[in-house]
C-alpha cells in the first residue's frame, strides 16, 4: 500500500498512536515508519481498514506557500494594531477592508499569528469575527492555559496556634 505524501510522520504516528499498534518506533525517519507500518497492515489484513490513507490527506488544508501568504496577512493585521490602527500608514484604506481579510484569514485559526490577529481587531472593534479551529489545536491550547494555570504560585494559609520562643 502506498501511502499518499500528503500525510506528514506526526500524522501516520497519531494513525498508529490511535489503533494502538505498539511495535513500530516512532524515532524512526517518516519512510521507515511507513515501511514498517506497511508490513503491519500486511501481516494483520487490515488493508480495507487503512484504505484512505491512499488518497490526499483531508485534513491537510495549506501548501507552505498559501500557509505563508496567510501569515504575511495576520502580520499586517497585527502590524495595524501596532500602529494605533492609523489607516494611511497601512496596507488597509479602511475598516470594511480590514474585516474582509480578517474574515479571510479566520478560517486558518490554528496558526498563531492569525489567532493573535483576530484577537486584536476583536478587541478594537464592536464586531465578532468567529475563529475556526481545530479540536486538535483547542485541546493543545487548553492544555497549555492549564499548564500556566497549575504552575502559578498559590497562597495556603493555616490557622491554629504558633509558639514562639525567644530566649
Amino acid at each position: 500500500m502506498r501511502i499518499h505524501e500528503t500525510y506528514t510522520k506526526k500524522d501516520i504516528v497519531k494513525i498508529i498512536e490511535d489503533n494502538n499498534i505498539t511495535h513500530i518506533d516512532f524515532k524512526l525517519t517518516r519512510y521507515e515508519i511507513v515501511k514498517e507500518f506497511n508490513k503491519w497492515i500486511a501481516d494483520n489484513c487490515c488493508h480495507q481498514k487503512f484504505s484512505f490513507l491512499e488518497g490526499e490527506n483531508k485534513n491537510k488544508k495549506l501548501t507552505i506557500k498559501e500557509r505563508n501568504e496567510i501569515i504575511v496577512k495576520a502580520q499586517q493585521v497585527i502590524s495595524l494594531h501596532k500602529n494605533g490602527y492609523n489607516y494611511s500608514s497601512s496596507c488597509y484604506k479602511n475598516k470594511n477592508e480590514l474585516l474582509k481579510e480578517c474574515i479571510d484569514i479566520a478560517n486558518y485559526g490554528d496558526i498563531s499569528s492569525v489567532r493573535r490577529a483576530i484577537k486584536f481587531v476583536n478587541n478594537k472593534y464592536p464586531f465578532f469575527v468567529e475563529l475556526n479551529i481545530s479540536e486538535e489545536t483547542k485541546n493543545k491550547l487548553d492544555h497549555k492555559v492549564k499548564l500556566k494555570k497549575d504552575a502559578t504560585p498559590k497562597l495556603f494559609v493555616k490557622f491554629g496556634k504558633v509558639k514562639v520562643n525567644f530566649d
